[in-house]
């Protein structure tokens, strides 16, 4: 059988020669070899190196079952069920298949009780089997059955932990982030927020700074049916942790409203430090109103915030802030700079001086938002 696959694929110093590779492949299933009788039942189905011919592939394949080959029952399961419709033949071979540990054959029968035609008693069966699958390392099956629990299953309550445990599980698989991220931003495009949550919480129980973000804002700005306690929250300070910018600047905030002002304006400077607008302008809030945290360091350049307002030191971070150039920053921090200086010059100044930067400002930000 070993060297017929050489045949099948040119491998080895010979040729690909489909025949040949039939021909030993069917030699080896004669004497009784379950790859030799499997191959021989795939070369069949496809019309491989020989004619095709259903029947005796289907033959062929059964023969691979009772040899004990792996794979033979789920392609027979996949046989009945798509080729011959045939749902309870489907289940027997998928049942083969799952009790010899496959996982996509434990996820075919969950899919068939849920999306086809029930055939066990147990309401719960498929939410088991798609879990069971999840285990084994199933990436739609676990998604399944983490939206199942997240949503609870058939008069059960919903277990945002044990979902999130599932997710993490797949998480961890070898090469498996990068194309999550990538479905979940196909399926945000789709419109179908819900799904694109679980397929971004992957990434981000797996400690992706940016998966983290998304679910955060997911979670903050779309309405879900999905509900996981503390979401928000939780996600931007996983992501602002891991030294993503913009979930500082929203981590900041959030401490700001709690009162926690040191902390709020150690992340605001963590925000600044990673060219985040929003950053130098809570630092500068901060200083604007007296708020005492103490020495503070943006990159290199430490501040310090005492106990007074600090007009200089304000109208330094918020010029910092509007020079980045961004919308952000023209419209987030050149207005309040412009009225913070406005507090310092007389009436005179302001009229022939101000007002016309005002307008310039008020122009250039029009512009910049129809860009």
């Amino acid at each position: 059988a070993n060297v017929a696959r050489m045949y099948y694929w040119g491998q080895g110093g010979v040729d690909r020669d489909m025949e040949r590779a039939f021909e030993m492949q069917n030699a080896a299933a004669v004497q009784g070899h379950a790859d030799g009788r499997f191959d021989t039942g795939i070369m069949l189905l496809k019309g491989q190196g020989t004619n095709k011919n259903v029947t005796k592939a289907r033959q062929y394949l059964e023969r691979a079952v009772r040899a004990g080959h792996k794979g033979a029952p789920g392609t027979l399961g996949y046989l009945e069920l798509n080729e011959n419709g045939n749902i309870t033949g489907a289940v027997h071979y998928f049942n083969i298949s799952h009790s010899m540990g496959d996982s996509d054959a434990t996820h075919n029968l969950a899919v068939i009780q849920s999306f086809y035609k029930p055939f066990h008693s147990d309401p719960y069966y498929s939410h088991r089997m798609f879990k069971m699958a999840a285990e084994s390392g199933h990436k739609e099956a676990a998604m399944i059955a983490s939206e199942q629990l997240l949503h609870g299953v058939h008069n059960h309550s919903s277990n945002c932990p044990e979902a999130l445990r599932l997710i993490r599980s797949l998480a961890l698989q070898t090469n498996v982030i990068t194309r999550l991220h990538r479905e979940a931003q196909a399926l945000y495009e789709d419109g179908k927020y819900d799904r694109a949550l679980l397929y971004y919480l992957a990434g981000a129980e797996a400690g992706v700074e940016m998966s983290q973000y998304n679910v955060a804002w997911l979670c903050q700005e779309v309405q879900l049916k999905i509900t996981i306690p503390d979401c928000a929250e939780r996600y931007y300070e996983l992501s602002a942790r891991n030294g993503f910018g913009p979930s500082q600047a929203v981590t900041g905030n959030n401490l700001w409203k709690k009162g926690r002002y040191r902390d709020a304006a150690w992340m605001y400077a963590q925000a600044a430090s990673n060219s985040v607008e929003e950053g130098l302008f809570g630092l500068g809030y901060l200083s604007r109103h007296g708020i005492p945290v103490g020495m503070v360091t943006v990159n290199t350049t430490s501040y310090y915030f005492g106990t007074e307002p600090n007009h200089t030191l304000t109208m330094d971070l918020w010029a910092q802030c509007f020079h980045m150039g961004s919308e952000a920053a023209l419209i987030g921090c050149g207005i309040p700079l412009v009225i913070e200086y406005m507090r310092t010059i007389s009436s005179l100044t302001l009229l022939y001086t101000v007002l016309p930067t005002v307008t310039f400002l008020v122009a250039v930000s029009f512009f910049v938002s129809r860009v």
